[in-house]
């Protein structure tokens, strides 16, 4: 039986009112992926994935099916239905989850909802989901700049067929999302990091500079962010999380702006002023060294 047939019997459409619109199955599962016998589940591969779109109220009851699954909700809104539990799906959150032992379900109740999905088999997944209390799936928040968005994105943008190389891109893609997702979901479930304590002041830190790149910040903004003095600002941030603060502040920044040259059309200084750069020369300078060349020329070199 082909993963097309499996998917179709393990998924049932239903609708809170009465309609003659109804989709089959197969189009919530996006396109289903030619696979490469070469390298079947040795490595992660796509089975199926696309962007998908409901205009109504409707629940899809999902039986348990051999693949994991992963489900970005771009527009609208629904819900999680597992083991009586109801979990919002919001703009921005990504749901993880583990099909082969699982029934659920997923309501629609804010429409258009519009998510891009993707079910997937192969290698690897069991050793991320040992690394954290995992029950079967896993819920995330990302920030409209997040790597794991822009892969997600990179891979609904890549070829169906059954291209060797392209099934490598792919399964470059689904670990890097993984990686990023699970090492989140590890910090977040590990109140130790490196064997070293983290202080809540310094966690607090990290978070503001997480979501406020844009914002000017120097350590002595910190210092009264945070009632200590600079020295041991950076003294106990590096300890943690492996660099000085505004070390780690610029390579957010430069994170950012990599997502920018390759997903908009931005000029160099207007994406340096978007994360907080005033200085288009400064800017070029930490870009160059963080990824080894000027911004146009990496954007130049990296253009999909």
């Amino acid at each position: 039986m082909t993963f097309r047939e499996q998917y179709e019997r393990t998924l049932t459409v239903r609708t809170d009112a009465p309609s003659e619109n109804v989709p089959a199955a197969s189009y919530f599962a996006g396109v289903f992926y030619e696979q490469q016998k070469d390298c079947a589940e040795k490595i992660p591969a796509v089975l199926c994935g696309g962007s998908v779109k409901i205009s109504e109220a409707l629940t899809l009851s999902c039986t348990p099916l051999n693949c994991r699954m992963l489900l970005y909700t771009q527009e609208g809104g629904g819900e999680l239905l597992l083991d009586g539990e109801r979990h919002p799906l919001h703009p921005g959150t990504l749901l993880y989850l583990d099909r082969r032992e699982l029934s659920f379900s997923l309501h629609s109740d804010q429409q258009p909802w519009r998510f891009i999905t993707f079910s997937f088999g192969g290698g690897l997944f069991p050793v991320y989901e040992s690394l954290i209390s995992f029950d079967g799936f896993l819920l995330a928040q990302l920030d409209q700049h997040s790597s794991v968005l822009r892969n997600l994105k990179l891979l609904l943008s890549g070829e169906t067929g059954a291209s060797l190389p392209d099934k490598l891109r792919d399964a470059g893609l689904i670990t890097a999302i993984l990686t990023e997702l699970f090492a989140e979901a590890l910090d977040s479930h590990v109140p130790e990091i490196g064997q070293k304590k983290c202080a809540p002041y310094l966690r607090e830190l990290k978070h503001y500079i997480d979501h406020h790149l844009e914002r000017p910040l120097k350590l002595e903004d910190m210092e009264r962010y945070c009632h200590m003095s600079k020295y041991r600002i950076c003294h106990e941030f590096s300890a943690v999380f492996g660099m000085p603060p505004i070390r780690y502040l610029n390579k957010k920044r430069m994170e950012v702006a990599e997502n920018l040259l390759l997903s908009t059309e931005k000029k160099v200084h207007e994406i340096a002023l978007d994360i907080g750069c005033e200085n288009t020369n400064h800017f070029i300078h930490l870009f160059k060294k963080e990824y080894g060349t000027t911004p146009q020329a990496y954007r130049e070199a990296h253009h999909i």
